[in-house]
């Protein structure tokens, strides 16, 4: 009996490229995005709550031998119960906020101190950020040096990855869509999904095209 021959499956490299970097832009974006000023004040309020339920339980051990019994009647113990019930009181009211401030400001398993950090990290990413001018009559200077289009190259060789976009007349970013492309293949427009446009408008307004 013959077996049935098996179809090959073709990878789209250039595809799964930009898949990455998209799923990377995600991230940077949404560390944009994080209330630093609440994730200090948590982490601040965690680490002291955490510390004084450590402290006591230090201090039952230094008194009772090592031994922490949970339902011991001395000040030791006392102190370790209201620490300890403290801290969990903590973590019930605000440790998923916490959890989801920690993640989002959190890329590539590095935790952001601040928006700028973000900022400047989005910046230095690309290899070449390049804008060029609108169509114009023949003869016609009007705004010609004045930038219209913006690329910003992201990888190179075989996959090639890049965003291109429009800029308004404030030489902002107005429009921003991903372009793969192979060894020889053209350039070729990437759309990961809904939203995706919202999410590459807000990391290429990171950066500066000029007036």
């Amino acid at each position: 009996m013959m077996k049935a021959a098996t179809k090959k499956v073709e990878v789209n490299h250039a595809e799964q490229n930009g898949a990455a970097w998209y799923g990377t832009i995600c991230e940077q974006v949404a560390a944009l995005e994080v209330d630093y000023d609440r994730l200090e004040e948590l982490r601040d309020e965690r680490q002291m709550f955490t510390d004084e339920f450590e402290e006591a339980v230090e201090c039952v051990k230094f008194h009772h031998n090592g031994v922490v019994d949970p339902n011991g009647t001395n000040g030791e113990h006392g102190e370790y119960r209201r620490c300890k019930d403290e801290l969990l009181a903590w973590k019930e009211e605000n440790g998923e906020e916490y959890e989801q401030l920690t993640e989002a400001a959190t890329v590539d398993g590095e935790l952001q101190k601040d928006a700028d950090a973000v900022r400047e990290r989005i910046q230095e990413g690309p290899l070449s950020v390049e804008v060029r001018s609108d169509w114009h009559a023949p003869g016609d200077e009007g705004d010609a040096s004045k930038p219209a289009e913006f690329c910003i190259l992201l990888s190179t060789g075989g996959p090639a990855l890049r965003i291109c976009g429009d800029l308004n007349e404030h030489g902002q970013p107005s429009r921003a869509y991903l372009q793969y492309q192979d060894w020889g293949t053209p350039w070729t427009d990437y759309f990961p999904g809904s939203g995706s446009g919202d999410v590459l408008l807000t990391y290429c307004q990171q950066f500066y095209f000029g007036e």
